[in-house]
């Protein structure tokens, strides 16, 4: 009952956070914004979109194939993009991944494993998002708020610190004695994700690191030409800087699929840069959009599987 309090709660955030940005902005001018979007770009970025759940997918099986968990690349695929749509009907940016560890343990019977791997994906890819966006802070922190500078050093150094526990025993055990952790680091679960985490080796981090270095540039080039397709031509160091700090409120459990926090996100940041508030509201509307049309894909896959699977319990009976 509480679970479902708390998932109405937040779809009413969602809904009102989003109805505060549209009332702020004006729904007469984002509409004639998005009216106005060049289409081209915006197919450019549905199949950017596409191209990065293969290069996710392809970082998942590293993963997999390290605890000796066997699945197809094209299995691997429609897994994400099932994920994608639960992610968009599930609380948080992590609803996706619970239902991609559920499907992978039928599809292996390791849900210890696919635990794991699912939680390296997700740390991999968030080191080498924050990664880039501080090496681009060296270069470009004028263009910022201090503010933003620090909140993207400090999750990039808790990310390292993080992965750094995983791979270093003695690390781990003084992390332990910190109060914030102590407890957290009792729970039975919690060590069983750390125990299974140890019997990775570097190699394959490090691999998934390069192919989420890969993703993360998609992820802002797709930002930046949905920017060009409203008109805005502003410097890509911005998206550099912006687009981590998104991608991490996203996956914060306060919003139905970050709807509403990532439109106050957008409208933050980018109009900090001279960027109009209709603008940064469309810019963020069509990435959703995106995604939502590559959920659907998703959607359209369980729904083929889970027909599928009704068919064979049928002709079992």
């Amino acid at each position: 009952m509480r679970h479902r309090l708390f998932n109405l709660l937040r779809m009413v955030i969602s809904l009102g956070l989003l109805a505060f940005f549209l009332t702020k902005v004006g729904v007469r001018e984002t509409w004639e914004r998005l009216q106005g979007a060049n289409i081209g770009y915006l197919l450019a970025v549905f199949l950017l979109y596409l191209v990065s759940i293969v290069l996710r997918s392809y970082r998942w099986r590293i993963f997999l194939n390290a605890q000796g968990v066997r699945a197809s690349l094209p299995k691997l695929i429609s897994l994400y993009l099932i994920g994608v749509f639960f992610n968009l009907v599930l609380p948080s940016g992590f609803g996706g991944d619970v239902v991609r560890v559920y499907e992978l343990s039928q599809y292996s019977s390791r849900t210890a494993s696919s635990i794991t791997t699912v939680f390296m994906d997700r740390l991999s890819g968030f080191l080498a998002l924050f990664a880039m966006a501080t090496l681009a802070l060296a270069f470009s922190y004028r263009l910022v708020p201090p503010e933003v500078a620090v909140t993207i050093i400090a999750i990039f150094l808790a990310s390292l610190v993080g992965t750094g526990a995983l791979f270093s025993r003695p690390l781990w055990r003084r992390l332990k004695e910190l109060p914030l952790l102590s407890s957290l680091a009792q729970r039975e679960r919690v060590k069983e994700l750390y125990l299974s985490a140890q019997t990775y080796s570097l190699p394959p981090f490090v691999q998934a690191i390069s192919l989420s270095l890969a993703f993360n540039i998609l992820l802002m080039i797709m930002n930046y030409l949905a920017a060009l397709s409203f008109g805005v031509e502003i410097s890509f160091w911005y998206f550099l800087l912006f687009v981590p700090l998104i991608s991490f409120l996203l996956v914060l459990p306060i919003s139905l699929s970050g709807l509403g926090v990532r439109e106050g996100a957008y409208i933050y940041l980018f109009s900090r840069v001279g960027v109009p508030s209709s603008s940064a509201l469309a810019i963020s509307l069509s990435i959703y959009a995106v995604t939502v049309a590559t959920g659907l894909i998703g959607a359209l896959i369980y729904a083929v599987e889970g027909y599928k699977g009704m068919k064979r319990s049928g002709q079992s009976r």
